[in-house]
């Protein structure tokens, strides 16, 4: 209830109510066997101090329940993460404490004091340093084998399948699209909005034909529409068609389904989503079936839907679609975040800056050979330096001082892939 007030006023990200939900919930599960006063857990900061160490002692002391470490130990990153969700709750709940008392009818949250909205010292929360994952792509080979054995998922169990339809086209959504997981199963019932323009013709293949309108989980004032063509529209169609088939005998009468994908159980109103929870499991027990390997012999555990993303983003980056682009697509706010998920092709990188001549601020162009000024930069370890108009040739090591007067800085230069920003700059 707490999690849902501070998402409507914009507080929270849907992506961060979840994963506060599964801090908290830890905390709930320690605080049954211990004998609390109340909400304020402790009469006084310094026993406050030692009651939350004794915390952190017992994550360390518990086992992760699923993914490919189960059984073992919670990770450093995870007990971090757990802590962290239970501080920023506690942060949260302080600032709003008259609010909580009320709503929640619990006084005890009017004795919060300023000891709870820093529960742990940052030496406290230790976060190892996270390495990319090298094999977080799905290569093309085993990408082909998943989507050739997809409809074993919705398949009855009877026939070899998994007999889940909805999972099934989940996963087409996320392998088409490279969404969120959490932005898939959260789509509204209808998502598609018109182009406002002509229909392309049946022959055109490929063409986009409609915007599909997503919840943006994660990130504030970023896009949350995307171009999609024909199949794509297909799937949401197969989805709105299947539910209405084989859940509306569930519902109360009259109900107009809120979500695409909905939860199976508890839900005569049809307004609660399908979860993130039961889509992995399912995916788990896929993977499971389909035994995919890659070159090196490795399971491909596809049920970590994020490699998904992965391997939208390079394919689109190797095919040579603008860095800006594809930026706008993945709904980044920097190009450094965009780069974060891709693994691009050295010779992609380099063919693309190649591709136009570069000018300067007062529409010199350079003298600087190309290829000398992509060695200079460094660009395929720099993305820092394309900025969100062009580009910065202050040589790496060199910091900037001059705030965001780039377009007066005799060391930005820019080239046609950039022209839709300076378009919109000059219109402005």
């Amino acid at each position: 209830m707490v999690l849902e007030g501070a998402h409507e006023t914009g507080e929270l990200t849907w992506s961060t109510a979840r994963a506060r939900r599964g801090g908290i919930g830890f905390l709930g599960d320690y605080l049954g066997q211990q004998p609390v006063p109340g909400p304020w857990l402790c009469d006084d900061a310094a026993a406050l101090r030692a009651f939350m160490l004794d915390y952190r002692s017992h994550l360390c002391q518990l086992p992760a329940r699923g993914g490919p470490n189960r059984g073992q130990p919670l990770s450093q990153l995870r007990i971090t993460d757990l802590i962290t969700d239970v501080e920023q709750f506690y942060v949260f709940m302080h600032d709003n404490q008259e609010t909580a008392a009320r709503a929640l009818d619990e006084p005890g949250w009017l004795q919060l004091g300023p000891h709870h909205t820093v529960l742990w010292r940052r030496s406290d929360k230790k976060r190892p340093r996270v390495r990319p994952d090298l094999q977080y792509v799905i290569g093309n080979s085993e990408f082909s084998q998943i989507m050739a054995n997809i409809e074993l998922l919705g398949c009855p169990e009877g026939e070899g399948g998994l007999g889940d339809p909805q999972v099934m086209h989940v996963l087409m959504l996320l392998a088409r699209t490279g969404r969120r997981i959490s932005e898939i199963v959260m789509l509204d019932r209808d998502p598609l909005l018109p182009l406002n323009r002509p229909t392309p013709a049946p022959e055109d293949d490929g063409a986009f034909v409609a915007k599909l309108r997503y919840q943006q989980t994660k990130i504030d004032k970023a896009p949350d529409t995307i171009l999609v063509d024909s199949e794509i529209v297909a799937i949401i169609r197969a989805q709105q068609q299947w539910v209405d088939e084989h859940r509306a005998a569930d519902w109360l009468p009259g109900t107009r389904p809120k979500y695409l994908f909905l939860a199976r159980k508890l839900n005569r109103r049809a307004d609660r989503p399908l979860t993130v929870e039961v889509v992995r499991d399912k995916l788990t027990e896929f993977v499971a079936q389909l035994d995919i390997r890659d070159e090196a012999g490795r399971l491909v555990d596809f049920n970590r839907t994020h490699r998904f993303r992965h391997t939208k983003a390079t394919s689109l980056l190797n095919a040579g679609v603008p860095l800006h682009v594809v930026q706008r697509y993945f709904g980044h706010m920097s190009p450094t975040m965009l780069m974060n998920y891709a693994q691009t092709l050295a010779e992609t990188h380099e063919r693309e800056f190649l591709r136009y001549r570069k000018i300067t601020a007062d529409a010199r162009e350079l003298s600087t050979d190309p290829r000398d000024l992509y060695d200079m930069l460094e660009l395929d370890k720099r993305t820092d330096r394309i900025l969100p108009n062009g580009l910065c040739l202050l040589p790496p090591r060199q910091a900037c001082a001059k705030g965001n007067a780039c377009l007066t800085c005799d060391k930005f230069a820019t080239d046609a892939t950039f022209l839709p920003e300076l378009t919109t700059q000059q219109r402005s």
